[in-house]
């Protein structure tokens, strides 16, 4: 706890940290299909975080911690809060513990998922592949896509459950947007799966979050395309149609944003500056100092694995490698 102390004082005489979070759950077992170790926080350890971090830092809206670091002020122990996507536990899990300790935080909503009963193509592989063993009798009238994927995804087939799910999400992010919908659409006719509860947010859910102004709302592009994988045309109507929808929806003006994925490039950085983008977030791990790149902004990811005590969550923030 020491070291900890020290390298606090050190690390963030003049730097502050952004966190990045998706879901916070009530428990991390009985969801509805599987979810990524990566991908969440039970709501008793992101309870702990935010009171550890109420007391022990400035916690700001990330916007505004971009505009005191542009304007020359000092930053040093300020930290903010973010989600992407915009699942509906940001609302029922995350935003009471938000609202208990008065601390702001910012959601990136992919606005094509609020309201739907959308999944997000990689929750969406694993709930197929959990249900049915994929062999090559299920190929006979495939497309070529979904050969090769079940090809690759054969080789991992001794793998334990959480690894092998991790891996063909590795494998499926190799795959262009079309082949990747094209696979799902194979999976989707293939297989008769129960339905589940919806999983995003709704935008009255969404609107009673920024009333309360606890929560601001930055774009996360309509479908969480993949953006440096597709035409940039297509990235600017991506990016533009998801601000347009929040601020219709919500009343609110947006100036941030998150790559999906943290895939990013100099021509979608241009469109995000030429276009009325204040700061954009990248899943690079890092601090933000003075002079950073304001459409480059790294995160620090924190899941439960690597973070469910104290100790290990303020490792998680200081040391690169952990």
């Amino acid at each position: 706890m020491g070291i900890h102390s020290l390298l606090e004082r050190l690390c963030f005489s003049d730097k502050a940290f952004i966190l990045m979070y998706h879901r916070i759950l009530t428990s991390g077992g009985k969801q509805p299909y599987f979810i990524q170790p990566g991908m969440f926080v039970t709501a008793a350890t992101f309870e702990k975080q935010i009171d550890f971090l109420k007391d022990r830092f400035e916690v700001v809206f990330f916007e505004d911690l971009v505009k005191k670091m542009l304007n020359g002020e000092d930053i040093g122990g300020f930290c903010a809060i973010t989600f992407d996507d915009g699942w509906r536990d940001n609302y029922t899990d995350a935003f009471p513990i938000l609202e208990k300790y008065r601390v702001p935080a910012t959601i990136f909503l992919a606005s094509g998922f609020v309201g739907t009963d959308r999944m997000f193509w990689p929750e969406e592989i694993c709930y197929y592949l959990d249900r049915k063993k994929i062999n090559k009798s299920a190929c006979s009238d495939a497309p070529r896509s979904f050969i090769c994927f079940v090809e690759e995804i054969s080789k991992c087939h001794r793998c334990k459950r959480e690894m092998f799910f991790d891996r063909c999400i590795e494998i499926l992010k190799g795959y262009s947007p079309n082949e990747r919908e094209e696979i799902l659409e194979y999976f989707r006719g293939i297989l008769m799966v129960e339905p589940f509860p919806r999983q995003m947010l709704s935008w009255d859910e969404a609107q009673e979050m920024s009333a309360s102004g606890l929560v601001r709302f930055g774009a996360h592009t309509v479908n969480h395309e993949i953006l440096d994988q597709v035409p940039l045309q297509k990235a600017r109507e991506e990016i533009f149609k998801s601000r347009a929808e929040i601020e219709h929806r919500l009343g609110c003006r947006v100036s941030t944003f998150a790559y999906p994925n943290g895939n990013h490039s100099e021509s979608i950085r241009l469109v995000l500056a030429e276009n009325g983008f204040s700061a954009a977030v990248t899943t690079r791990k890092g601090f933000l100092g003075s002079g950073m790149p304001v459409m480059e902004v790294p995160r620090i990811a924190i899941h439960e694995d690597v973070s469910n005590t104290i100790p290990m969550f303020r490792s998680r923030i200081l040391l690169r490698k952990f």
